[in-house]
């Protein structure tokens, strides 16, 4: 997955500066406006039950249909919902446009809702490569209607476009390799317990989501959708350095974590934590303060002068992103020794105190309100650390002490992480060298 995942990043930021330069702050913004009511119903679209069927070992024919119809039912409401929504929430945020993209991207819920079943299937199958694949296209395909609807000048509709388009392909690629073809049959006693699931998982999503997307809106509702297009691209470019690495780096930490909280004792845990950060700390450090120090040059040479306001706030959300990245590092080591709670608990934590942090500065502008960003997710991850080093029983000096210098890092990696870790030490030097 890593390869297809490696294309389909490169073609999303090749087409970024291109979308950038023929749509402008003003239509981005008004987008990125719109998308986070679209992605917050999205979450409850399928209500959890796509990772519930797929952590089932089996599952019936009867059950499959049952969700299929469930989740379908949930998605046209909320599809419903939003498009009734629409023209409220353009009054409450002044923006007389945002009714008809928020109509026209909420089918979008619809779609999702109808991959449940087929999703759930490629995940109990580890099938994974199918999403891999299907992401590939749908972005390719997007990319492509995008780039032509922005050549004809339909400035934030050419978005709007680009993501139906992802949707529908998604929805086409996903449905045809599964094979999950719904029956005529409806009872909902055989969803309860996957309902039940899904609701913790929803209520994990729900806390990230916050954290992420809340700014956006207190943003483009405060200072309008210009502000907020230049503070949505500068957190889009932010993103690009752990997209590169999260997803294996990720998948490492929680394989070797899980199997090392079953087979070894808590100072091989406590190594596991240091290792795992000061990698972290290694390859990504590098990665935002080169891009804090290129902010200038890079916001004009990629994205043009008309976004020269997006370079101040592109310099602070860099340390926010790697502050980010460090308690994403901490999250998965707690799913690996299996504290969901904690996890939850510091999650919503996150987002309570980076939109806090928005809410009293917006005011001031957008280089405060990303200076503050950056300071709030430097308290949390301080948080993080301390909550980690108490569960690990460990001094907090040790944990800290992964952010100095060491010769090797990868030596200290545990034995009883297996392939993941052997994997790791042979992509270390090639990921090293990008």
């Amino acid at each position: 997955m890593t390869g297809a995942s490696a294309l389909r990043l490169g073609l999303q930021f090749a087409m970024l500066p291109i979308l950038a330069r023929l749509i402008g702050p003003a239509e981005y913004g008004l987008v990125a406006l719109a998308m986070p009511f679209i992605l917050l119903a999205n979450v409850l679209s399928d209500g959890g039950m796509g990772y519930a069927l797929g952590r089932q070992r089996e599952v019936t024919r009867d059950q499959e249909s049952t969700v299929f119809w469930l989740s379908a039912g949930i998605g046209l409401a909320l599809t419903l919902a939003c498009a009734a929504a629409a023209w409220p929430l353009g009054a409450l945020m002044s923006q007389p446009r945002l009714p008809m993209l928020i109509l026209a991207l909420s089918p979008i819920l619809l779609i999702n809702s109808l991959t449940t079943v087929a999703n759930g299937r490629i995940i109990r199958e580890g099938r994974f490569g199918i999403f891999a694949a299907g992401d590939l296209i749908s972005t390719g395909a997007s990319a492509a209607t995008a780039l032509a609807a922005a050549l004809a000048g339909w400035g934030a509709w050419a978005l709007v476009a680009q993501q139906l388009v992802l949707w529908l392909c998604k929805l086409a690629w996903v449905g045809s390799r599964a094979g999950a073809l719904p029956r005529l049959h409806y009872r909902f006693a055989e969803a309860k317990s996957l309902l039940a699931f899904g609701g913790q998982t929803i209520a994990a999503i729900l806390a990230d989501f916050v954290s992420r997307n809340l700014d956006s809106l207190i943003i483009g509702g405060v200072l309008g959708a210009t502000a907020l297009g230049y503070y949505a691209m500068a957190y889009q470019l932010v993103r690009a350095p752990d997209m590169l690495i999260s997803g294996p780096f990720y998948l490492y930490i929680f394989t070797a974590v899980a199997k090392t909280s079953h087979n070894a004792t808590r100072a091989s845990l406590q190594d596991l934590a240091v290792t795992s950060l000061r990698l972290g700390a290694v390859f990504l450090a590098p990665l935002f303060v080169g891009l804090a120090l290129v902010a200038d040059l890079a916001v004009k040479l990629v994205l043009g002068e008309q976004w020269h306001d997006a370079i101040g706030p592109l310099r602070f959300l860099a340390a926010a992103g790697f502050f980010f990245c460090l308690c994403s590092i901490m999250a998965t080591t707690f799913m690996g020794l299996g504290k969901t709670a904690q996890r939850l608990k510091l999650s919503i934590l996150l987002g309570v105190v980076v939109i806090g942090a928005v809410a009293l500065t917006v005011r001031f502008g957008l280089e405060a309100v990303s200076g503050a960003v950056a300071a709030a997710m430097a308290l949390v991850c301080g948080i993080y650390l301390h909550t980690l080093a108490k569960d690990l029983a460990m001094p907090h000096a040790r944990l800290l002490a992964a952010f100095g210098p060491r010769r090797s890092a990868v030596r200290r990696w545990p034995a009883s992480s297996s392939r993941p870790a052997r994997r790791w030490r042979r992509r270390r030097w090639s990921w090293n060298s990008c």
